[in-house]
């Protein structure tokens, strides 16, 4: 470890942190224009549990190291800070 890298905690469901991972291989995909992409039932579930995820590792990063990580313009809770049109 270097004197920048910060140590999280965090509980993992293995199964569906590997259909999250293979979401986001297809989707990485999709922007190299090699596969078009086509949704799967459940998708969006899994997108919010990663963006939920990362929600969760900025919380840590603020609470455990003082570092904010989340650029948002107003600073909302994060309640309201997602908006999808």
């Amino acid at each position: 470890m270097t004197k920048n890298d910060k140590t999280y905690h965090l509980h993992l469901d293995g199964e569906l942190f590997r259909k999250q991972r293979e979401l986001l291989m297809r989707l990485v995909a999709l922007v190299h224009g090699k596969e078009a992409y086509k949704p799967n039932p459940g998708d969006e579930d899994l997108l919010e549990g990663l963006l939920a995820l990362t929600d969760r590792i900025a919380d840590q990063a603020h609470d455990r190291h003082g570092i904010d990580y989340l650029l948002d313009d107003a600073k909302a809770p994060r309640s309201h800070q997602r908006q999808y049109p």
